[in-house]
């Protein structure tokens, strides 16, 4: 096991790679131990009270993810701890008919979108390894990044423009379209008065601002 420490105000594990550093939360390895003990039916698995920040908590979640590798689920897809299950099911279903699909991430307590343009438009992959989670591989591209499952407010079907699952907290961006001084970009889109990007035609502010309220319009056409 690399070299482990504690970053108590940052609620860290420090971990020592050789020729760098990564960090993993407290409640990350607490929730992954958890969700893969009750998978497996393994409460040994689980954190106890005083296994949160602590290195043996950690050594628990490591013993966690090496029981999940020597399970047959470790050939399933991996979905992060607290992801809803109609988004994990409506995911796998479009990686298995690799499904074209558009992602509309955001705060799922307030309905929030993010207004992301990047890495939300594409098929779903999966990665390798013990945890095999899902991935968004965007057109022309055999590799993505991973999803941030617990932060999906909406999937839509890129074909039709149907939502194929909806978060219940999910509400459409209120945007809307100014003209502006800047002569090279006369035009802003506005999220409740604070501009959130600006265009250099109207047609490109309209593209953007139907996207980001769940268009399927390439990005190409307003970038």
């Amino acid at each position: 096991m690399n070299k482990v420490s504690i970053n108590a105000e940052q609620q860290l594990y420090v971990i020592d790679c050789g020729e760098g550093y990564s960090c993993f939360g407290f409640a990350n390895a607490r929730d992954h131990a958890d969700q893969i003990a009750r998978k497996l039916n393994r409460s040994d698995l689980a954190f106890a009270d005083e296994d949160y920040a602590t290195l043996s908590g950690y050594e628990k979640y490591c013993h966690a993810v090496q029981a999940w590798s020597q399970s047959p689920l470790t050939r399933t897809t991996y979905f992060d701890p607290g992801t809803d299950a109609r988004a994990a099911n409506v995911l796998e279903s479009c990686r298995t008919h690799e499904r074209k699909i558009r992602l509309i991430l955001g705060d799922t307590l307030t309905g929030e979108p993010w207004l992301e343009e990047h890495d939300v438009v594409g098929r779903i992959g999966r990665s390798i390894g013990t945890l095999k989670v899902p991935l968004l591989i965007e057109p022309g591209e055999h590799g993505g990044s991973a999803i941030l499952c617990t932060c999906i407010l909406a999937i839509v079907d890129w074909a039709s423009g149907n939502f194929l699952y909806r978060h219940d907290a999910y509400r459409e961006a209120e945007l809307s379209i100014k003209p502006s001084a800047n002569a090279e970009r006369p035009w802003d889109v506005l999220r409740r008065e604070e501009i959130v990007a600006s265009f250099r035609d109207i047609g490109q502010a309209g593209a953007y601002l139907a996207f980001m309220r769940g268009a399927t319009i390439e990005p190409r056409v307003f970038r």
